[in-house]
């Protein structure tokens, strides 16, 4: 924690105000941040202030910084950082239950194209993963 200030009272539900309460508390300005992670600062700032979510390299940079089990520990953020063991649970879900790849879309509620390039390792967007979160938790895939 950083010596001066106390930023325990900060929240932390969203990803943007884990980054910024990990940043302050390291004592960092988001330019100091932004330069340790070859980011700008001002994209860091979007990131706090929720205009933008970042990709899974920034979130590796990020994280190689900061705490990246803190910083990931919740939703999109989550789902990111463990992404690579997602194709492997889809396709092991969707064979365990002998459904097609139609019947495994239609229950998570996507495109069959969207299932096949998730299935082929694509990772889905926020938007995405925002509107079939509650069916992806029901059938245990995240």
């Amino acid at each position: 924690m950083h010596k001066l200030y106390d930023y325990s009272h900060l929240p932390e539900d969203t990803f943007g105000q884990r980054l910024k309460k990990l940043r302050l508390s390291m004592g960092l300005s988001q330019y100091e941040l932004g330069n340790k992670v070859g980011m700008k600062h001002s994209m860091i700032g979007s990131y706090e202030r929720e205009e933008f979510y970042p990709n899974l390299d920034s979130i590796n940079k990020l994280g190689f910084e900061l705490n990246l089990n803190i910083l990931c520990s919740e939703g999109y953020s989550k789902f990111l950082f463990k992404s690579s063991t997602f194709k492997d649970s889809l396709f092991k879900w969707r064979l365990e239950n002998n459904l097609t790849k139609r019947d495994a879309a239609k229950l998570i509620g996507i495109s069959e194209k969207g299932y096949s390039l998730w299935e082929d390792g694509v990772l889905m967007s926020i938007v995405t993963y925002s509107r079939v979160e509650s069916n992806l938790i029901k059938y245990s895939l995240i």
